[in-house]
């Protein structure tokens, strides 16, 4: 009787440090990104796209979180931030640069302040010579993923 005691209380101590294991979910933090818009000069062309964020995401919103938007690896143009009065909604203004000859895809990318997380939307959206992408009221939501 007392080994099999010994065993359960073994086997107990086994299961209970097993379930306690750190979750491999983790994911690449990364430092405040710089992100500018080269050479404005060279790019004539607009674009305005008006987004937010997923509410996952946006529970941890913070004034200092980014957005942009990228055209292949350059920065084409960096959100403005505006919220409601009473800071409920929050949506993002980016005039996305191009040229006249602009043919390449919009990717947005967002970097969480608090979480030190880069995200990547996961749909694009084609650049368009005076284009609009939402609105204030209807902004187009990013489907995020981790970089």
């Amino acid at each position: 009787m007392n080994n099999i005691l010994k065993i359960a209380v073994l086997l107990s101590i086994c299961l209970f440090s097993a379930g306690c294991n750190k979750d491999d979910d983790s994911f690449k933090t990364y430092s405040r990104p710089d992100w500018s818009l080269a050479s404005p000069e060279l790019l004539p062309y607009s674009f305005v796209a008006i987004i937010s964020i997923p509410d996952n995401i946006n529970t941890y919103a913070q004034d200092e979180d980014m957005v942009a938007a990228f055209i292949g690896n350059e920065c084409h143009g960096v959100g403005n931030l505006v919220k409601s009065e009473e800071g409920t909604k929050r949506v993002y203004y980016i005039m996305v640069r191009g040229a006249d000859t602009e043919n390449r895809n919009i990717v947005f990318r967002y970097y969480s302040s608090k979480l030190s997380y880069l995200y990547q939307a996961k749909t694009t959206v084609q650049f368009e010579i005076d284009g609009t992408y939402g609105s204030y009221d209807s902004p187009v939501v990013l489907d995020l993923e981790n970089l």
